[in-house]
């Protein structure tokens, strides 16, 4: 018996084992898995991604280390075009806010630019085929590992997430202090900055619920239910429950009118939330010496292979060539240009080499028809292949440029892609 007793004890203890070495491995394993998995962009359609908003020219004050500690400022900056053909399934009211995810409170905000002139504290309205250029100051606050970088939410429309890196903030946030000045001249810690007075509300309120629970589940439950189902619902509430529930609810009441008028003696002076929206301006757009359409698409899912035919028109007065193709945060370059190589700086998806046929230049006045092809594991592991999707188009930005550096953005965006299933078609 005393044996039978021994070994049912050293199982149970076998069993709550492996479950605590479960649980913590099954934490560690999440762990990773967010780390690799990032901020989930790729769960987004691919024609989303592709023909709304583009990011470029993103840059992080902290690459090419992508370490800081805890305290440190850093900066985000970079431009977004809003497509200039919007797709028709998106609804556009072009109100928005330049934004910045991260995983939860590991960062702050502290100030966002649009335009250069423009200082962000309420949403602002664009247009379909602006460029804005944001820049975005952030400051460590919590030490671990995360990915972040700019997103663009637009109303009715969702989130737009640009090109991620991950961050390792060092330190500890036990100091960290987030002082700002109000407009009474007052300094604060906006890091604890009313702590006590929330906890201390918080704990009386859930008090007042937790009577509230207690006296009414300590009436028995089946005799309760017996009254209603033989009609004598009425003998439910004696007296005192009536006089109960009236000093409940006066008390409640007075609470709250007394936290009010607690609240406008200690702050009299106060500024309601600011709902104004206000219009930006795009940037001047950038030299137009190209004229560009793309007259077919074709996407071979067994080679992994988007290509397209584009004719264009040179109508400056210098030589140009197909520098690079951007779309959905990932990164196509033209090996031919000399000089032309992946940075591992930036922050977008190397989707590889992009291949141009003919290489030639397009002299002035000159027309060519280009022949574009990116064979890429990256339209598969960025979701981006769009036969299985209801609409198939594709888009995305083409950066020309001339002998002197001077850079043509071609934006395409309303192009059908044709999948092509390999066994003869």
């Amino acid at each position: 018996m005393n044996s039978a007793i021994g070994s049912g004890k050293r199982k149970i203890k076998k069993i709550l084992l492996a479950l605590t070495v479960g649980g913590a491995l099954a934490g560690c394993f999440s762990s990773m898995s967010f780390a690799v998995q990032g901020m989930g962009a790729k769960s987004q359609e691919a024609f989303l991604r592709m023909r709304t908003v583009v990011f470029y020219d993103t840059q992080f004050s902290f690459a090419p280390t992508n370490r800081v500690k805890v305290g440190d400022e850093f900066t985000c900056t970079g431009k977004v075009m809003l497509m200039p053909t919007w797709p028709q399934e998106i609804p556009f009211s072009g109100i928005s806010f330049f934004n910045f995810f991260v995983p939860g409170p590991q960062v702050l905000r502290k100030a966002i630019w649009v335009n250069e002139k423009y200082f962000q504290f309420n949403s602002v309205v664009l247009e379909k085929g602006g460029t804005y250029a944001y820049k975005m100051v952030l400051q460590a606050r919590n030490p671990g590992t995360y990915p972040m970088g700019p997103m663009l939410s637009m109303e009715e429309a969702g989130p737009f997430i640009g090109p991620e890196e991950f961050l390792t903030i060092e330190g500890t946030n036990s100091r960290f202090t987030n002082p700002i000045k109000t407009l009474l001249g007052n300094t604060v810690d906006l890091e604890n900055y009313g702590t006590a007075r929330m906890i201390s509300w918080t704990l009386l309120t859930t008090f007042v619920g937790v009577a509230w629970l207690v006296y009414w589940l300590s009436k028995p439950f089946t005799r309760r239910l017996g009254l209603v189902a033989t009609g004598r619902k009425e003998e439910l509430f004696n007296p005192m429950d009536r006089q109960v529930c009236f000093l409940f609810t006066v008390g409640t009441i007075v609470l709250v009118a007394a936290a009010a008028m607690i609240t406008k003696a200690q702050y009299p002076v106060t500024i309601p939330i600011q709902e104004t929206k206000y219009y930006i301006t795009p940037l001047p757009p950038e030299p137009t010496l190209i004229q560009a359409e793309v007259t077919d698409a074709t996407y071979d899912v067994p080679a992994r292979t988007l290509s397209f035919h584009i004719q264009v028109k040179n109508i400056g007065d210098k030589p140009v060539v197909l520098k690079e193709f951007l779309t959905a945060n990932v990164r196509f370059l033209n090996p031919d240009i000399p000089g032309n190589n992946w940075n591992p700086t930036f922050p977008e998806v190397n989707g590889g080499p992009m291949k141009v046929s003919p290489s030639e230049p397009i002299n002035p006045g000159e027309s060519k028809t280009l022949e574009v092809s990116m064979q890429s594991a990256e339209w598969e592991n960025q979701r981006l292949t769009m036969y299985h999707e209801t609409t198939n188009r594709f888009g995305g930005l083409l950066f020309f440029t001339d002998p002197s550096g001077t850079r043509l953005v071609y934006a395409i965006a309303d192009q059908i892609v044709i999948p092509k299933f390999g066994g003869g078609m």
